[in-house]
């Protein structure tokens, strides 16, 4: 392989990686999620970053942002603070990867102009090429570790090219520790560095200096099997200083390629045979170059985004953002997501997910959900499977924040659900707190009767705590739960916000009468503050039994309501 292709190779690979990254970057100013970003036009949300960002380096915000590069950047505190083994797995990934890259594969640029007298095959370089790869796919087990303990109901987002580019990866790991081990193996290469440094190839002439090699580095020559000769080795070791300490030293301090290659050493000849350092020499580089050029275009451009998020968040830290500026961290936020999934854990409605098998309902699928309806706004006009999902996902959140607090990046969640309400209204897909009280809860169980199919979804959807008559076998009707409910409390200033309590609700479901329960307003304008559930002397899930009747209903009167709006 020649250096100049090898520089052409590079040279088009950073190119096209570098487009891919301004073609991202471009889109944070250019999707509008939410009704208000649509009014703001490029050039104010280009005005507003620039000037945002000159005013936070040379203002009082400018400590915030160092905090928050050094505590949320690089240490990473928020992962740290949710879980020990990511943060961790992170951080491995994290060090290991960047000095790969800078003490490796940077070596001419930086490792060369810090230490001249740098080799590859010397240490402390040899042991620490190996201890960076080692760090590196260490921290890939952990986090893939951790993310296999997590439940089954919150399954993580994978965009298109993200298993390429996880393959990518391990490929550069994997062919970059066997093209190690098939050097240190092999004779064709022992050859090689004879002759250029010694003008010779012939076996007898190199047989003093082979034996060394054989005995004390590794190097698998056929006939050169069993106890080495003494003299021979004491004569292979004179030349060997000579010729060869002053760029080798002995391999066994790499502590992954070294063994590597004893395993490849009965079949060494026939790798050389197939000239397999050339083509693992080879698939290292391309691989290396095609994870570059992909990088931008899958979710691993959050290597990139992320710490610009956190910047942000450091620098929004000591005031409010003006609202262009809000419109683009919206749709950096799309970027900025790990995929990590850790906001399902603890979404309220993530038992509603569960049972409606509805995954859009979660955090991390309702972010893309978001950023598609932005990309693609004439994609929800029609109603659909496709739209009420989507639709579904946004309007059955609690706005409870928890997803928010658990973000390890910072991203303001809260404020990207508001404003892809906002997308979902504009589209013709209101909220259903609007829609359901535009009929009373009577009505409803009685267009749930006339709906072929209606009552099928419900038990299709129906969860354990609505299913079972052990729910509310326990309920006294001591009417706590309406006592404690602040929704009722100021219910009544308005004419008709109630029309029943949770009492009453428990007490149809108690009663197999679920139609008329789902139509209640009282499903819908449920605060989720689980002040009833808290109290309840009982120990009955109110709160729950509410979300769950709450994506039924949405499923099901939504069904009802499509069937009657032709006529």
């Amino acid at each position: 392989m020649s250096a100049t292709f090898l520089r052409m190779a590079l040279l088009v690979s950073l190119g096209l990686c570098a487009l891919g990254i301004l073609w991202r970057v471009s889109t944070w100013f250019r999707v509008r999620i939410g009704p208000d970003a649509r009014t703001i036009p490029l050039h104010r949300r280009l005005s507003a970053a620039v000037g945002g960002a000159f005013a936070a380096l040379f203002s009082r915000r400018t400590p915030g942002i160092l905090k928050a590069f050094v505590l949320d950047v690089l240490l990473q505190r928020r992962l740290f603070a949710d879980s020990k083994v990511r943060w961790l797995g992170h951080l491995f990934i994290l060090a290991g990867f960047l000095l790969l890259l800078v003490m490796h594969g940077l070596a001419k640029l930086v490792t060369l102009k810090v230490f001249p007298a740098y080799q590859a095959t010397l240490d402390p370089f040899l042991f620490l090429r190996n201890l960076f790869g080692a760090v590196t796919v260490l921290g890939v087990m952990m986090v893939m570790g951790a993310r296999r303990h997590r439940p089954a109901s919150s399954p993580i987002v994978r965009r298109p090219g993200d298993r390429i580019f996880t393959a990518l990866l391990a490929l550069v790991l994997v062919s970059g520790f066997l093209l190690e081990a098939q050097k240190v193996a092999s004779p064709r290469a022992f050859y090689r560095m004879t002759k250029e440094y010694l003008d010779t190839t012939d076996p007898e002439e190199t047989l003093p200096l082979r034996t060394v090699w054989a005995a004390e580095y590794g190097v698998a020559f056929p006939d050169l099997q069993g106890t080495p000769d003494p003299d021979k080795l004491a004569e292979g070791r004179e030349l060997h200083n000579d010729a060869c300490a002053s760029c080798h030293t002995r391999p066994t301090s790499a502590f992954v390629s070294y063994p590597i290659s004893r395993a490849m050493a009965p079949v060494v000849e026939t790798l050389d045979e197939a000239d397999a350092e050339r083509w693992l020499n080879y698939l290292h580089v391309f691989a290396c170059f095609l994870g570059l050029i992909l990088l931008p275009f899958t979710r691993f451009f959050h290597a990139l985004a992320d710490p610009v998020s956190l910047l942000a968040n450091g620098a929004a830290s000591t005031g409010p953002l003006s609202p262009a500026a809000r419109a683009t961290r919206r749709a950096l936020a799309t970027d900025a997501c790990v995929g990590c999934s850790l906001c399902d854990d603890r979404c309220s409605v993530a038992p509603i997910a569960r049972h409606l098998g509805n995954p859009a309902l979660l955090p991390s699928h309702k972010l893309l959900a978001t950023r598609d309806l932005a990309l693609h706004p004439h994609s929800l006009d029609r109603v659909d499977a496709h739209a009420r999902r989507v639709a579904e996902g946004a309007w059955l959140c609690t706005t409870c924040g928890r997803c928010t607090e658990r973000c390890p990046v910072g991203l303001d969640l809260a404020d990207m659900w508001d404003a892809g309400k906002g997308d979902l209204a504009h589209a013709g897909h209101p909220a259903p707190a609007q829609w359901v009280q535009e009929r009373t809860a009577l009505e409803w169980a009685d267009s749930l009767g006339a709906s072929p199919g209606a009552l099928d979804v419900l038990r299709d959807a129906a969860s354990p705590l609505s299913a079972h008559r052990e729910t509310y076998s326990a309920c006294v009707q001591c009417q706590t739960c309406t006592n404690v409910c602040p929704v009722v409390a100021h219910g009544g200033e308005e004419p008709g916000a109630i029309d029943l309590t949770p009492q009453k609700v428990m007490n149809l479901l108690r009663l197999g009468m679920v139609d008329l329960a789902l139509g209640s307003r009282m499903v819908w304008n449920c605060a989720t503050c689980y002040q009833c559930q808290e109290h309840c002397p009982e120990g009955i899930r109110v709160t729950d039994v509410m979300l769950e009747l709450r994506g039924m209903a949405y499923r099901s009167l939504g069904q009802s309501r499509e069937r009657r709006q032709p006529e």
